[in-house]
């Protein structure tokens, strides 16, 4: 836990900024400077929170029980044809499986996008976008459906129109998954996203119109 999460540099920053200008802020600047800093200082909390978590379930296993356990979710993939790898992967967000998210990206998967080859950095720097999801999402993710083209050798594609629950709308994705055969696996190359949709949440009826 010795890296510096991006909001802590943030509080750093603001200290700095406040040293040299507090004679020059006014009462309500002051107030809103102040404010700032708690909501970062929460987050902090949050994600620290989030972090301390993972890494205290994971300090009491021994490296081959952890190692035992990732090889375990690694295979389970094994015997899933490429469409439950596809719908694995993106709903594995709603329960927080983000080891599983990781084992279903091949070794190929672009490294801009995944950002570490590492698992367990891959999930701390998930669970941390997680805790914005209420205020950036995604809130949830859920396949509406998906189509799959003839294996070509070890590679194949796949279609797939995907819901995200935004926090103020609806966002309908399509995408192309590109799949490789790999370690007695299907898994995702690279991804694009072909087009998108915004619209207004579904809205429950109020009781009265009943």
């Amino acid at each position: 836990m010795g890296n510096m999460l991006a909001e802590e540099a943030q509080i750093s920053l603001l200290g700095k900024m406040l040293y040299y200008s507090s004679k020059h802020l006014t009462a309500k600047e002051r107030e809103t400077y102040d404010q700032l800093v708690e909501s970062l200082l929460r987050k902090v909390h949050k994600l620290r929170s989030a972090e301390q978590h993972h890494l205290g379930t994971r300090g009491a296993e021994s490296p081959s029980i952890l190692s035992s356990q990732h090889e375990a979710k690694k295979n389970a993939l094994r015997n899933l044809r490429s469409e439950e790898i596809c719908r694995l992967f993106v709903e594995a967000w709603n329960k927080q499986d983000f080891e599983t998210e990781f084992f279903c990206l091949a070794r190929c998967f672009p490294m801009q996008k995944k950002k570490t080859n590492d698992v367990n950095e891959y999930v701390l720097q998930r669970m941390r976008k997680y805790q914005d999801r209420h205020t950036v999402g995604p809130i949830s993710k859920r396949v509406v459906d998906i189509s799959t083209s003839p294996v070509q050798g070890n590679k194949m594609s796949i279609y797939c129109i995907e819901l995200h629950k935004m926090p103020n709308k609806d966002l309908t994705l399509h995408r192309e998954y590109e799949f490789i055969f790999e370690e007695d696996a299907w898994r995702i190359a690279d991804y694009q996203t072909i087009k998108s949709h915004e619209s207004l949440p579904d809205k429950k009826p109020h009781p009265a119109s009943l």
